[in-house]
């Protein structure tokens, strides 16, 4: 008998329009309609027989509508629309450091132009002025054309004989050309909406809702929250409850839903999965039937482990069923993700084949949930973010998706796809919570959003706008259109998403730009009030330490190939990627195989260095490296610049590792015992001095699919000139 299957894919955006001028600050909502908000939609329009389930955040529908009814622009998009003879100098510095905003390998280097262009700019190797030099008018309106065109989803371009011509030219384009995009990019926005009104009217999707500014409804009814998983946090000076915005925050995602589809949403994935005891009425007094978040705040809440120490789920009755939570008179059924499952989409399966990954997963999900532990309630839920994880695989994960639709919906198949509403109404949960935990999907904490001295402070400065704001409302003399506009700039500060940014565990490439604008709604507060703003809201809350994805090296290095970590100073001039400290939009929830990576130079080599996690071997009298390094059976380093080439080493062959791809010749130094590092000469790449190296590692093991890391970049450095120890000098 089939098991349920509900897949539910979250498309959310910030909210980046500033009320004042009517302009979006950041490209993303245009950019991702374009690709995910349509491609995504558009796939599971193909499989009649698909069911699933997609949750709409308001903020990013509102925005995309201004684009498509009020032809709304962004500073990407001026650009994008001044003819290139046309451009200024600030014009052309801004678009020569913002137009690569794309992922490097999946997005611009497939495109023999737009990779050309990029190695043209050299990013961290030269600034935008000397970079401005060397771009010819024709120069910068291709990379005008390209930044927009690399966002197209495939689907589009097999609807588009436009699309398709202007991807087959290639280069040279002219205005003409890029009109011809811009309109294309107009067309496919228009059909977003009603496309999903189409799912939602043939019963392929369920449309669910968020808080319309995406706020943490816990931290709002209550920032004490934070300290149920995390004891002794420090609160926010002056904070207090804001369970009144919550509720408008609810109430106006809604009503917005309501307009836009013709019914009310009777599902929600809380914004970032969290949840409290205070917020439950909430959402039940607006007719939310069900919300999703995460299994650990299931575990955390009946006070039972779901999982073993290998992350085995050992108790799948638990986990695959909806619950009851609340009280009588104000409660909601809840269903939790399986974030195994879930992060196998989000970060493994990049480097698959699509029909591989498809089988794998479902292979995984059915034997996982084979003998409907649940009975009839038995449903696997698996829930992440819709839009970024594509920009990682081949051709936007269009050969994986349609891969796993087409199985999916095939009648007798293992698993059976359903919407969550469906499956709840025939099957309504037996099981209670009787106290809900409050957290989040990730950590099932609040930590990301108040643990770190800068959330504190954004939420400071959202605490004392707002008594300003309540104190204005109070005197009754301010026009009622202007009261509702500095309201709503105080809603659209409560968003998560500014507070996701702050700190040191995740770094968007443009904190500075999320930084201001998250300061500019508050002060836009003071405006609409016919005030100044106060001078705090000129003072960033991010702070000079940026959360980056790695150090870069400092220094040349004198490594011994060993594979033990011979002293303190043997890698102190490498750089250093830290596994823990990537973040990003999605946060992986499997503790990684991979702790840290030093990488380097000396004279003639790349020098680097792989700490990987312990774990329990499976016979603890094997020493050898795999048995130490939680079954690993090998490390793939792979490099995409300055040519593709990969370096494959087996723990028990270090010796004697693989090359493939077109090397000069087989000279690596290999050594693995507490640590795996290895040597490889410039020379063997074909690498010049002063050319950039680009790479990326892959663990592979046998008890998880392989793992890249970075997992949303390559380590980057430059192959350094002869006499590159002349030119430096270490404390």
């Amino acid at each position: 008998m089939s098991i349920p299957i509900a897949l539910v894919w979250h498309q959310h955006q910030p909210y980046y329009k500033d009320l004042q001028s009517g302009e979006m600050l950041l490209p993303w909502v245009r950019l991702h309609g374009i690709k995910d908000y349509y491609g995504m939609a558009r796939l599971i329009s193909e499989f009649p027989g698909m069911r699933c389930t997609i949750n709409l955040v308001p903020s990013m529908l509102s925005q995309l509508e201004d684009y498509v009814e009020r032809d709304a622009t962004d500073p990407f998009l001026r650009r994008t629309v001044i003819h290139a003879d046309a451009l200024s100098e600030l014009d052309t510095h801004f678009i020569l450091d913002h137009f690569f905003m794309a992922q490097w390998d999946r997005m611009i280097r497939v495109h023999p132009r737009y990779g050309q262009l990029l190695e043209m700019r050299k990013l961290g190797r030269r600034s935008v002025i000397r970079a401005a030099e060397e771009f010819s008018k024709q120069d910068l309106r291709d990379l005008q054309v390209w930044f927009n065109l690399a966002w197209f989803h495939p689907v589009s371009f097999e609807e588009s004989e436009a699309l398709r011509s202007l991807r087959a030219k290639g280069r040279d384009f002219s205005e003409e050309d890029k009109s011809v995009m811009l309109a294309e990019q107009k067309t496919v926005l228009a059909r977003v909406i009603p496309l999903h009104k189409e799912l939602l009217a043939r019963h392929q999707v369920e449309l669910t809702t968020t808080p319309f500014y995406h706020p943490i409804l816990p931290l709002l009814c209550d920032m004490r929250s934070a300290q149920i998983a995390m004891p002794g946090t420090p609160m926010p000076k002056g904070h207090v409850s804001l369970a009144v915005d919550a509720e408008m925050q609810v109430k106006r995602a809604v009503e917005y839903h309501k307009q836009l589809f013709g019914a009310a949403p009777t599902g929600m994935w809380p914004s970032e999965g969290s949840v409290s005891p205070e917020m439950v009425p909430i959402v039940a007094r607006h007719g939310i039937q069900w919300i999703a978040t995460d299994e650990e705040i299931l575990s955390a809440s009946i006070a039972t482990g779901l999982r073993n120490g290998s992350g085995i789920l050992e108790k799948p009755g638990l986990l695959y069923r909806g619950w009851n939570c609340g009280t009588p008179g104000a409660s909601v059924n809840m269903v939790f993700r399986d974030h195994h499952l879930s992060d196998l989409i989000g970060f493994q399966y990049q480097g698959w084949d699509g029909e591989a990954a498809a089988d794998d997963f479902i292979a995984r999900a059915h034997a996982t949930a084979a003998e409907r532990p649940a009975g009839d309630e038995t449903m696997i839920a698996v829930v992440l973010d819709g839009e970024n994880c594509w920009e990682h695989y081949p051709n936007q994960g269009i050969g994986f998706l349609r891969a796993l639709y087409g199985k999916l919906q095939r009648g007798g198949g293992p698993l059976q796809p359903v919407r969550v509403s469906d499956h709840l109404h025939a099957h309504p949960p037996a099981h209670r919570i009787e106290k809900l935990f409050s957290g989040s999907w990730i950590n099932h904490d609040f930590y990301i959003w108040a643990g770190h001295a800068e959330d504190r402070r954004a939420w400071e400065y959202v605490y004392r706008t707002r008594e300003d704001l309540v104190a204005a409302t109070s005197k009754g003399n301010i026009a009622p259109e202007a009261l509702a506009q500095a309201w709503e700039e105080l809603y659209i500060a409560e968003g998560s998403d500014w507070y996701w940014w702050y700190g040191d565990d995740h770094s968007s490439g443009n904190d500075a730009a999320f930084d201001s604008l998250f300061r500019t709604h508050l002060k836009n507060v003071y405006v609409f009030l016919g005030l100044e703003p106060p001078a705090f809201l000129n003072v960033a809350v991010k702070g000079l330490a940026h959360a980056r994805r790695y150090t870069m090296p400092q220094t040349t290095l004198a490594i011994k190939v060993d594979g033990h970590v011979s002293s303190y100073f043997e890698w102190l001039g490498a750089g250093r990627y830290r596994a823990d400290k990537e973040g990003g939009v999605m946060t992986a929830a499997n503790a990684s195989l991979v702790e840290q990576i030093f990488f380097g130079y000396d004279k003639k080599h790349l020098c680097v260095r792989v700490d990987l996690r312990s774990a329990n071997p499976a016979d603890p009298s094997d020493e050898t490296p795999a048995a130490k390094s939680h079954h690993v059976n090998g490390v793939a380093v792979r490099f995409t610049a300055p040519q593709p080439l990969s370096l494959l080493i087996d723990p028990l062959q270090t010796s004697a590792p693989r090359y493939e791809g077109l090397w000069k010749t087989n000279a690596s130094q290999v050594a693995w015992h507490d640590v795996l590092e290895f040597k490889i000469p410039f020379a063997a790449m074909g690498a010049l001095p002063q050319q950039e190296l680009n790479f990326y590692v892959e663990v592979l093991a046998t008890d998880r699919p392989s793992e890249r890391y970075p997992r949303s970049c390559t380590l980057d450095l430059v192959v350094p000139p002869e006499n590159a120890q002349e030119m430096e000098w270490m404390v």
